[in-house]
């Protein structure tokens, strides 16, 4: 018997490359830490400056009605003279008393009205100095204090707080 040729054949394949897994899209990085946001600001019209804006304009109001009793106490301080002595002011007629009388009660409003005003404008402008609520708009922090009580009867702890 003959033996058969031996024939060493050789194939050739492309090498396969195994699929992967398409790959899962890269996790989006965390949020960088942002600021806290700020708080809106105070509205302007807070309850002490509406009381400070409310006591100026009494006080302008009360300067404005003393000018105007003012005004009438000269007007007539002026008729008076029309109907009294050049040499003494003291007599008059009737209408000169009457007048005289009219220029002091005028004169007198108006003196307390220029006065009140001028004291109301003052305390209104003190009032929106002195507002607690434009110099800080954040509150004041909470504190707390513990101390030791010690006397000849009491013994024990005091704790002291604001908040």
């Amino acid at each position: 018997m003959r033996s058969l040729p031996f024939f060493l054949a050789t194939l050739l394949l492309p090498s396969i490359a195994w699929a992967e897994p398409p790959a899962a899209p890269a996790p989006a990085p965390p949020p960088a830490p942002t600021a806290p946001p700020e708080p809106p600001p105070a509205p302007f019209w807070t309850g002490p400056r509406i009381a400070a804006s409310f006591v100026v304009g009494a006080g302008l109001g009360a300067i404005v009605a003393g000018g105007v009793y003012a005004a009438r106490s000269d007007e007539a301080s002026a008729a008076t003279k029309q109907h009294c002595l050049t040499s003494d002011l003291d007599k008059c007629d009737a209408e000169g008393y009457s007048l005289r009388a009219k220029a002091t009660a005028d004169g007198r409003v108006a003196t307390t009205a220029l006065g009140v005003g001028a004291a109301g404008v003052f305390l209104g402008l003190v009032l929106a100095w002195v507002n607690p609520e434009t110099h800080s708009s954040q509150p004041a922090p909470a504190k707390v204090a513990i101390a030791p009580l010690l006397s000849g009867e009491q013994q024990g702890i005091v704790v002291l707080g604001r908040f």
